[in-house]
């Protein structure tokens, strides 16, 4: 995310104040080295990487559209697909400049890299992580505290703060508009413009605190909130399901042997949400650990960042590679830890989402009733007279499923905590 502003200008310029296209090196050998380790990376690798994280989160904010997605934490997803969306989106121009070098005769083109483009990346980095920060102080206040929730304007509160969570990545971000400054040069009839580090003020000690402060607030602060949330919330379902295999071991003997098993955790569909939900994000959580730290052990094994160090530009350009892959697995993590996505994106290639949304078109006459695991409904009394008790809707055998299910979870995760 942060990956060469905290220390130096890796997405910037290099050491020597111009772009990387345009470092003058002695050595030939060197120089053909850094020259085929730079258009692999972001010639061919990067592109790849791009590729698979677009189409991946438009196919998650696609799947998590789906009326089978109707969960608060869903939201959050969603606003987490879309500042990926950002992220790779804004490393287009990037791999551009890197790995086939920059319009130089292009005003427009060298402001927007000097100005724009670094704003950009890192306020979409910095909304998915707030975004994720909202998810697991959700998380954390649903499993501990359920009853503190239910309100009606829930998912209005939840898109609330993802446009706060974007707007927040923005205004963190807007000072890295005067990192670079566009340096004209006379070549001969014409005018090339390149890169340079505005050393007047990246050298300053403002700034240093800038880059530092915003070092806590997106990447420290947020790890820290990650670890003692997250855990917190696994310890407790944990708990639960160690309560369960104690309840299950007690009252086997008494059971039928052809009796169903009906424990509450066993037919709670939203509680069995919960633990499928806890899961993603604990796996989410690890993914950007692993992802973020290659770039935070940068400046500490390179003191010395020389354009010339091999080793140095090897895993500079690695670390870039490692971070970025961060916004393009989601993809993977969503089909290895859902059963329901895999089944939701298998019906969407196969054509079979128009069907999905007539099995749950809301009937005539209906009331919505925001619940915690999204919106569940009621029937009003005009259409309860045109359905008799005896032979209920296939909707309202759906909406009282729905209802039965978040209440279920709630009341049992409050009793819990009770207990």
């Amino acid at each position: 995310m942060l990956t060469g502003v905290i220390n130096g200008t890796q997405l910037c310029c290099e050491d020597d104040n111009f772009t990387i296209g345009h470092v003058v090196v002695e050595d030939d050998v060197i120089r053909s080295r850094a020259t085929s380790l730079i258009w692999t990376s972001y010639g061919i690798i990067v592109p790849i990487i791009l590729t698979i994280g677009i189409f991946g989160n438009v196919a998650i904010l696609i799947v998590l559209s789906a009326p089978v997605f109707r969960g608060i934490a869903y939201l959050y997803l969603s606003g987490l697909a879309l500042a990926h969306i950002g992220v790779t989106l804004s490393w287009i121009t990037i791999t551009l400049r890197l790995g086939y070098g920059m319009n130089n005769n292009n005003y427009l083109s060298a402001f927007y890299h000097a100005h724009i483009e670094l704003v950009i990346l890192n306020a979409f980095s910095a909304a998915s992580v707030f975004i994720m920060v909202c998810l697991i102080v959700d998380r954390y206040i649903f499993v501990f505290f359920p009853a503190r929730i239910r309100t009606g304007n829930t998912r209005k509160n939840v898109n609330s703060f993802i446009l706060s969570s974007f707007i927040a990545g923005f205004m963190v971000s807007g000072p890295l508009a005067v990192m670079r400054i566009v340096y004209a040069e006379q070549d001969g009839p014409d005018t090339s413009f390149t890169l340079r580090e505005n050393v007047f003020v990246t050298q300053s000690k403002i700034w240093k605190m800038y880059i530092w402060t915003m070092e806590i607030v997106v990447r420290i602060c947020p790890s820290i909130l990650f670890i003692v949330l997250n855990s917190l919330v696994i310890k407790r379902f944990l708990q639960l399901n160690m309560q369960d295999r104690q309840f299950h071991a007690a009252t086997d003997k008494f059971r039928a042997n052809n009796a169903p098993d009906t424990s509450l955790l066993s037919r709670n569909r939203g509680y069995k949400e919960e633990q499928h939900l806890a899961i993603l994000t604990t796996t989410m959580i690890l993914c950007f650990f692993i992802t973020t730290i290659p770039p935070g052990l940068t400046p500490m094994l390179y003191t010395n960042r020389h354009p010339l160090d091999l080793a140095y530009q090897t895993f500079r350009v690695c670390s870039a590679i490692v971070e970025l892959s961060n916004y393009a697995i989601y993809i993977l993590i969503y089909l290895i830890c859902s059963t329901e996505f895999r089944r939701e994106l298998l019906r969407i290639l196969q054509g079979k989402c128009n069907e999905t949304r007539q099995d749950v078109d809301q009937p005539i006459g209906e009331i919505e009733d925001y619940s915690r695991h999204g919106t569940t409904v009621r029937l009003t009394p005009e259409h309860t007279k045109l359905n008799s008790p005896e032979s209920p809707t296939k909707e309202a055998r759906m909406e009282e499923e729905d209802l039965q299910a978040s209440d279920a979870a709630a009341f049992m995760l409050e009793g819990r905590v009770i207990a």
